[in-house]
């Protein structure tokens, strides 16, 4: 820890074990398994949450992190566990697939904006696992999108912290972090959690520093 900078994420005590959540479990666990990935999740996991996967540097980060819901039982019909898209993914011929894993379209036009839309969403819903890519692309960037912060701050949701750890082939998440509404020393914490964890994805020089746009 930096000096004067105190921990304010807590590390979850428990983890769920793959492939004990029906045959879609264990076959995409056996999946996991025999491409060598370990997976750490935390259980329990809060009813309504941000989970932040970073660094999202490669189109592989999508897979590895659909077979790691299968296997550890985080889909959206029993554990309402989502992510948002943009429109056009929801009205192609793979809508139906995207929206049967817990997608949801989203609309960035709308005037309302896209953090009272989520904050909305998490006030109707009694459970709500939200999972989004804080960089919200694959290239570089200086910069993390501030959207994922807001939404649980408006919410009154922790972030889970979640890494893919690609040279280790591990899918990390059990940090859960309670936002504090001081912007800089909460992003000073998460860049400390990550710095410590030691994590790297698919193409570490991709991933983006943690700060805000200007």
């Amino acid at each position: 820890m930096k000096e004067g900078l105190q921990p304010v994420w807590v590390a979850a005590t428990g983890r769920r074990v793959p492939g004990s959540y029906g045959l879609l479990s264990k076959l995409a666990w056996w999946a996991m398994r025999c491409s060598g990935w370990r997976i750490e999740v935390a259980d329990p996991m809060p009813d309504k949450c941000v989970i932040v996967m970073y660094p999202h540097t490669s189109n592989w980060d999508f897979p590895v992190g659909l077979f790691t819901k299968w296997s550890i039982g985080l889909d959206w019909a029993r554990e309402r566990m989502c992510f948002a898209g943009k429109e056009s993914l929801f009205k192609g011929p793979w809508a139906g697939f995207f929206r049967a894993v817990g997608g949801f379209p989203v609309n960035r036009r709308s005037a309302s904006g896209f953090v009272p839309q989520m904050a909305q969403r998490f006030a109707r819903e009694s459970r709500m696992r939200f999972v989004i890519a804080p960089e919200g692309t694959r290239s570089y960037v200086p910069h993390v999108r501030s959207s994922f912060y807001h939404v649980a701050v408006a919410a009154k949701v922790p972030i889970i912290l979640g890494a893919f750890d690609f040279p280790n082939k591990r899918v990390v998440v059990n940090a859960i972090f309670t936002p504090s509404g001081n912007v800089a020393l909460d992003l000073a914490a998460i860049a400390e959690y990550y710095k410590t964890l030691g994590n790297k994805g698919a193409k570490p020089a991709l991933a983006a520093p943690w700060t805000f746009r200007p």
